[in-house]
């Protein structure tokens, strides 16, 4: 029987090198798109073993910044999680080249979470383990 490896979001966006940019630049992914060269239809961004697809939306297709209104609190597009204890640091390096939209905040499930808004106006969430002993300001619900 087939063993399933991992789910991988795919994002619908107005410009594929745009959001490529965006997620190498914020989060350390690498892209690989496609065709060769722009403009992108399509791509696979890569980060150890997180994965995120982005596809051209259709409607929006040379339409230049055609964005999303971005998703509320709690509707999250993308959900990573983080290995280890780095999460204050991703969240401080992350701070510096977009605008945090919540935390870092420790949530009643114990991760602690931040989240972060797309160019195209996906919540994108990154949550993992704080360094024992540091002080992490509760979720308030």
């Amino acid at each position: 029987m087939a063993s399933y490896q991992r789910a991988v979001p795919v994002l619908q966006v107005g410009d594929v090198q745009t959001s490529c940019r965006w997620y190498a630049d914020v989060l350390g992914f690498t892209p690989n798109p496609f065709p060769k060269s722009p403009p992108y239809s399509f791509a696979i961004l890569r980060r150890d073993e997180a994965e995120i697809m982005l596809q051209c939306a259709e409607e929006t297709k040379g339409a230049g910044s055609t964005r999303r209104a971005a998703d509320p609190a709690f509707r999250w597009s993308v959900y990573l999680r983080i290995e280890g204890t780095a999460i204050l640091d991703v969240a401080a390096a992350a701070g510096k080249k977009a605008t945090v939209m919540r935390g870092p905040e420790r949530m009643a499930y114990g991760l602690v979470e931040f989240e972060l808004c797309d160019p195209d106006g996906y919540r994108v969430c990154i949550s993992g383990d704080a360094p024992a002993g540091a002080t992490v300001k509760a979720h308030e619900e």
